[in-house]
């Protein structure tokens, strides 16, 4: 017991001994030096073409569609082949509908243009009868008193009165009912057109239900963002892209580089990329878009990843849209710089610096920095070769 308590208060006189000096002894360093340098930016990604003719579901629809069936993907496909077709029961049961709706609304209208006819031909027919008695009560009105008595005057005239009266009212109801009639049969033809109008959208919809490769090409089926595939029976809305038909001429890259390893990417820049299904054999490329912030490009998955654009340098047969790779993006070409770890470089205040041996001490120095990759740093100004510099930070000694 005593020799434990010994040791351990030799150590305490050791430690509480050390003095700001042994500090250089104490750290670990690293002398700066001039190295081959450069920037290789890992990504994954796969292939696809530069230009391609979208397949969508038909656009002039209401409401979604269900897939009935969608040709394999990678079939190379010819002019005029069916792609995919959709169901059309429920749109052939809605035309159907529509049909018999059309031919009872046709049928109404036939009925009321010929009770309208009738009523017409009455009503003319009324006119007619009165206007002749009129006529007759006119004709062979005496009013002569020496034949007839004053009563039988004043009741031939009250007569004639009465015929005008009915007379009068006959033409006003004959202008009513005209009037009436061409509502009635406006509201019915409304009617027919409006079963007319939606039977012809269902007929041009039904027509639509197969869709067609425009031209010769592989086709390709599109991915939603959860990383799915349309397949049969899935509900799709109206003009939602399906497939593709891209023109295998022309291929390009797309990629993915993880957001803590973009480093300096920029378009212009050379890369290098192997398709996994053919490893031996080397492509070259050049980069030609960087999207502006990285995003998720997996479901439940927190990384988020830039997503490049790449042309490639000579095209071959080789080359199939789909087909998965990596690739080896050159940021910084090897050449001879003053470089550093990055692990001794702090920053503070958007300034940084580094702990430089100075007459035994280290020295908090203010440094200019260049390229970097994921291990060390350029230094461009505030440091020499063969200058030491400590790899931790002096305060935590």
């Amino acid at each position: 017991m005593n020799i434990h308590f010994t040791l351990s208060l030799f150590a305490l006189i050791i430690l509480s001994g050390c003095s700001k000096d042994n500090s250089v002894q104490n750290a670990l360093t690293y002398t700066v030096s001039k190295h081959q340098f450069e920037t290789v930016v890992e990504a994954k990604g796969h292939l696809v073409a530069a230009n391609e003719v979208i397949i969508t579901a038909p656009a002039s629809t209401r409401g979604p569609q269900t897939l009935a069936w969608l040709m394999p993907e990678y079939t190379q496909v010819k002019k005029g082949d069916v792609i995919a077709r959709f169901d059309g029961d429920q749109m052939r049961r809605q035309s159907q509908k529509n049909t018999n709706r059309a031919a009872l609304t046709a049928q109404d209208l036939t009925q009321k243009s010929g009770e309208i006819d009738k009523d017409k031909a009455l009503l003319k027919h009324d006119i007619v009868l009165v206007k002749e008695e009129k006529q007759f009560a006119e004709d062979y009105s005496i009013e002569d008193e020496r034949i007839r008595s004053k009563l039988d005057i004043l009741e031939s005239q009250q007569n004639v009165e009465f015929l005008n009266a009915k007379h009068d009212y006959y033409d006003w109801q004959t202008g009513r009912f005209a009037q009436s009639a061409a509502g009635e049969l406006m509201l019915l033809k409304m009617q027919e057109n409006q079963y007319k109008q939606k039977l012809e959208m269902l007929n041009t919809n039904l027509s639509q239900l197969e869709i067609v490769a425009p031209h010769d090409g592989l086709l390709t089926h599109n991915t939603n963002w959860r990383g799915e595939k349309p397949r049969a029976g899935e509900t799709l809305w109206p003009g939602q892209k399906i497939a593709a038909l891209p023109d295998v001429s022309k291929m390009q890259l797309v990629l993915y580089v993880s957001e803590r390893e973009a480093i300096d990417l920029a378009p212009g820049q050379p890369l290098q990329f192997q398709l996994i299904a053919l490893p031996k054999q080397q492509f070259n490329g050049e980069l030609i878009e960087v999207s502006p912030f990285p995003k998720s490009i997996k479901r439940g998955d927190p990384q988020k990843y830039y997503e490049l654009k790449a042309t490639i340098n000579q095209q071959t047969a080789a080359l199939r849209p789909g087909l998965k790779l990596t690739a080896r993006i050159l940021v910084t070409p090897l050449t001879e710089r003053l470089i550093v770890p990055k692990q001794s470089v702090f920053t503070e205040q958007n300034a940084h610096y580094v702990y430089a041996e100075k007459s035994g001490e280290f020295i908090k120095t203010t440094v200019t920095l260049g390229k970097h990759n994921l291990s060390h740093v350029e230094i461009l100004d505030g440091l020499a070769t063969n200058d030491v510099i400590s790899l931790i930070d002096i305060k935590d000694i």
